[in-house]
């Protein structure tokens, strides 16, 4: 009995185990920016080893103004001023929880605002609770510096659904 024992405890030591290491995720979310601004992302993440991930996603977004000639926000002066870009992002755990991650994500975008190329900088924190069917709320606050452009910064709120693979 003693050496069975011992064969499962020398198992149990050799053998490694990392909850969530190597999960896909299709990730969808939507929301809210500064200044005037409706946002939509749908990306790809890729956990890490330590709860980290890297996530490759594309973004179209639209930033609305009144229009001078009616006055308000009309069909015309809506979808004047929109954009889209992608990018990735390097998803840094700082607090894990027991059925939730908290993160700081990094990294590059490239895209195009009515027609001019720019390049930017997202910077921002990331919740994450997760549902007992591995479905994830994420709750993303955003802060992105561009340049090449006029709008130069944006920053907001987003919520999503991440989906597993």
């Amino acid at each position: 009995m003693k050496k069975v024992g011992l064969v499962l405890v020398s198992l149990l030591c050799v053998t490694t185990a990392f909850a969530g290491q190597g999960d896909g995720f299709l990730v969808l979310n939507g929301g809210f920016l500064f200044n005037s601004t409706l946002n939509a992302t749908i990306g790809y993440e890729r956990e890490l080893s330590y709860t980290d991930a890297l996530e490759f996603y594309g973004e179209v977004g639209d930033r609305w103004e009144e229009d001078p000639v009616c006055g308000k926000v009309c069909r015309e002066s809506f979808f004047k001023n929109y954009y889209w870009d992608g990018g990735v992002a390097y998803k840094k755990c700082l607090k894990r929880l027991k059925n939730s991650t908290f993160r700081l994500r990094l990294g590059p975008q490239m895209g195009a605002v009515r027609g001019s190329f720019f390049m930017a900088v997202e910077c921002g924190l990331e919740y994450n609770l997760v549902f007992p069917n591995r479905v994830q709320l994420s709750i993303t606050q955003k802060n992105q510096v561009s340049f090449l452009h006029g709008d130069s910064f944006r920053n907001g709120l987003l919520v999503g659904l991440k989906i597993p693979f």
